[in-house]
């Protein structure tokens, strides 16, 4: 256990380090909060509500968005599969202790360390200037504190499922580019998922995109916020068998090129 949180802390550190890029990507957070801020504003000029949502919960969604950005898409998404082509991903499979577990921690520190320092600062700044709808007392701020946590495991998750493609193909980003505008939209990234259809809607709902960050949306907007915390939970244990099973595929397939 003393390693996994030595290595959950090294990530933390590693990922604060980069101060100019914590600096850009406020600034990037900003900028496109601001703009999309202003789409809304006026989609609810005329209007009291679109799909159940108010301009309050609209907003939510916005900065939830911005400061959740760089941990859904983390920077680092092809770092796993850059180190299985050239072989150095050999190492975490020889080293002692848990290799899924290590990868975890690490990324999970690094993941923490933007929650602390963008998702946190985004949405604190967000909320003294506009009308969101956050949670107001401490077991609400504890149970999406706990919410945004769980969206990070699911990210890592998913940026180990795509990296892992790396065992098997060399031509694992292309795989990626062909989901990737599916995932853009059903995740709530290019709208909230609740001003999709109805029958779209349900099918979206039960994926495994909704914890990324419509279920962190309603979780701070207090709209079924058990429930979407009970979906997220039910995703990381699916896909942490998902990648468990691939890592052992993978470590009985695997081929270091090159050598």
């Amino acid at each position: 256990m003393r390693s996994y949180l030595a290595l959950l802390g090294a990530g933390f550190q590693r990922q604060t380090s980069y101060r100019l890029a914590l600096a850009a990507g406020l600034a990037t957070n900003a900028f496109f909060g601001v703009v999309r801020t202003a789409v809304f504003f006026a989609l609810y000029r005329e209007r009291d509500q679109v799909a159940g949502l108010d301009v309050a919960d609209a907003l939510t969604y916005v900065w939830v968005l911005e400061g959740m950005f760089a941990v859904v898409w983390a920077p680092w998404i092809w770092e796993m599969a850059e180190a299985i082509r050239s072989g150095e991903f050999l190492v975490e499979l020889l080293r002692p202790g848990d290799p899924y577990l290590r990868l975890l921690a690490f990324d999970l520190g690094r993941t923490l360390s933007i929650l602390v320092t963008r998702t946190l600062p985004t949405l604190a700044v967000a909320a003294l200037v506009l009308d969101l709808h956050l949670p107001s007392t401490l077991g609400r701020l504890a149970l999406l504190a706990f919410s945004l946590v769980l969206a990070a495991l699911v990210s890592f998750q998913f940026r180990f499922l795509f990296g892992s493609a790396a065992f098997w193909t060399p031509d694992y980003r292309s795989m990626f580019m062909l989901v990737f505008p599916v995932l853009w939209l059903a995740s709530g990234f290019v709208i909230p998922v609740d001003y999709f259809p109805e029958g779209l809607r349900a099918l979206v709902d039960w994926s495994p995109l909704i914890p990324l960050l419509m279920a962190p949306v309603r979780v701070a907007t207090g709209r079924a916020a058990g429930l979407a915390v009970a979906g997220q939970v039910a995703w990381v244990a699916l896909l942490w068998l998902a990648g468990r099973l691939v890592l052992a595929a993978a470590g009985r397939r695997l081929v270091v090129h090159g050598g």
